[in-house]
Order: C-alpha cells, then structure tokens, then sequence
C-alpha cells in the first residue's frame, strides 16, 4: 500500500539523520569557494563606433538613414576581422570573432564592440581595434563603390559620345544625345566631389578594472542552495534505510542475541565459608586468616552428651 509522506514525516526524517544534511552543506559550500577560486577571470571591453549614412551614387538623392542590421553583421566579417588581426598578436579571425559581441542600442546609428579576453588590456587593444578595422574597411567598400560607378558612369559617357558623332549637326537626335551626355558628366563631376563620412570611433575601449568572474559569494549560495537540496535528500533517504523492516529485523536480532548471550553467563557464587571448628571445650576456633567469613549466621553445633560409666 502507497505510503504518503507529511510534511512532519519530511521534518522528522531530515531531524533524524541532520548530521548528513549538514555535511553535505559544509562539503559543496567548500567545493563552491574551491571553484570560485579556479574559475577563469575574463574581462569584457567596449568601444563605440559610429555609422553615418553614405550618399547614395545616383543623381538628387541621397540616404538618411543607415541599415543597422546590415552594419551589423559587416563588423563581424571576415575582411574585417582579418583587418583587425593583422594589427593584433596572439589572436585569429575565429578566435576574435568568438569573442566579440557586436550591440546595437535602441533607434541609434552606433555600433558598440565588446571584446572578451584573458586580461583587460588584451580586451580593451582588440576592441579598439576591431573598431577601427571597421571603419577603414566602410571607408574602403565606399571608396571602391564610387570608383566603381565613376567607371560605369566613364563607359556610358563615352557611348553616347561616339553615338553623338554620327548624328547630324543640328539634328533633334543630336541635341537630345547632348544633353544626356552632360547629364552623365555633372552626375560623374558631383559623385567625384561629394565626400563621404563612414563614421569614427567616438568612445575607445578601455582596460576594465573588474572580471566577468562572479563574486564569491554567488558560488558559495550556489553551494549552500545545493547542499541544502541534496542534503535533505540524502537525509530522507538515510533514516528511510535505518527504519526500513529488514534493517530493524536485523538489530532486532541483533539485540536478541545480545541477551541471550548475557543470559548464558552464570552469576559468580560467593565461595563457601570454611567449615566451624570446635574444640572440647565448646570453644568456637578461628581460621588462620584471623577472619570468619560466613554468608549466614553462624550456630554452634549440637554435642551428644557424654555417658557416664
């Protein structure tokens, strides 16, 4: 039949066996300061950069806003990363990309770089340097997209150009050719003059005086916490296994068998008092040893009166 535990039964088991409960809470309280004291110390450094829009290349507009998402995932690229490296010691591509978190904050155009490492100058170069690498490499895409379309912009012109010596002087086609051609021009001379600003790094990293390591305080709780769970655990289970019936039939024999054996043994009796002597004359003779000892009283013992002849 099911048996169903109170919180008295609980109360009383953990009571029973408390000296389980609390060792087992000294032990992993002491295990939690040991990790404490082996857990690595990492450090965490943030530099902000800022991402300003690039113009777009096409003639009367121009882009307000940036795509942060987008931004986003370009600092962490590998042209980027691999920018980053060539500056740095002792790093890789995979292992600085496994240590930087890229965070944007809420309706801004900023980008903050959070480097993790072993030490806090480490974190705080590649941080910086990781942001830089950023901006460099923005202000390299920009530049190549410019000169890319200044080359494409450079074709077309040339196009229209040898089309626009074919054509009849003072011909409509000819006039229409002309004023195409130096559209071209003045979007290739503004695209040429307008400048480009991708941004810079406004807030450098610096060395983090505190690790990401937790206090030790949270290691010892953690400790106490579990030794306090497992703890009444094993203490239930400690007085469910004395109070379990094989464990009691067995003390019970136990005890049995004790008895018997103190039942076996014969009490000592005390040793017989040396016999009374008497001499002739009714006189009551002490033993050598000056003293009677006797485990009753004592009576003289009767004499047949002599006959007379």
């Amino acid at each position: 039949m099911a048996t169903h535990w109170t919180l008295e039964d609980l109360y009383r088991g953990i009571t029973k066996s408390w000296f389980v409960l609390v060792g087992t809470i000294v032990v992993l309280s002491a295990a939690g300061a040991a990790i404490f004291l082996i857990y690595p110390q990492k450090y965490t450094a943030a530099a902000q950069h800022t991402v300003e829009p690039i113009s777009v290349l096409s003639s009367g507009s121009s882009f307000n806003t940036v795509n942060m998402e987008t931004e986003k995932v370009v600092a962490t690229s590998t042209s980027v990363l691999t920018r980053a490296v060539e500056t740095l010691d002792d790093t890789s591509v995979e292992a600085l990309r496994a240590n930087t978190v890229i965070e944007v904050p809420r309706n801004s155009q900023v980008l903050i770089f959070q480097v993790t490492a072993n030490s806090a100058e480490l974190a705080a170069e590649r941080a910086n340097a990781l942001a830089t690498a950023y901006g460099e490499q923005r202000t390299e895409n920009a530049r190549a997209v410019v000169d890319q379309t200044t080359a494409e912009l450079t074709k077309s012109i040339t196009q229209l150009q040898e089309l626009l010596a074919t054509q009849a002087e003072g011909s409509n086609e000819r006039a229409a050719t002309q004023l195409q051609v130096q559209a071209l021009l003045d979007q290739q001379a503004r695209i040429a003059a307008t400048p480009f600003y991708p941004g810079t790094l406004v807030t450098q990293a610096e060395p983090p005086r505190e690790s990401n390591r937790p206090s030790i305080y949270v290691f010892v709780a953690a400790g106490l916490f579990l030794g306090l769970l497992l703890g009444s655990i094993a203490a239930l289970i400690t007085s469910r296994v004395r109070n379990a019936p094989g464990h009691s039939y067995r003390r019970q024999v136990e005890q049995t068998f004790d008895e018997d054996e103190n039942e076996d043994v014969e009490p000592q009796r005390p040793a017989d008092p040396p016999p009374v002597v008497l001499d002739d004359d009714d006189t009551l003779v002490e033993p050598d040893s000056g003293r009677l000892v006797a485990s009753g009283p004592i009576a003289a013992s009767r004499r047949r009166p002599k006959r007379r002849r």
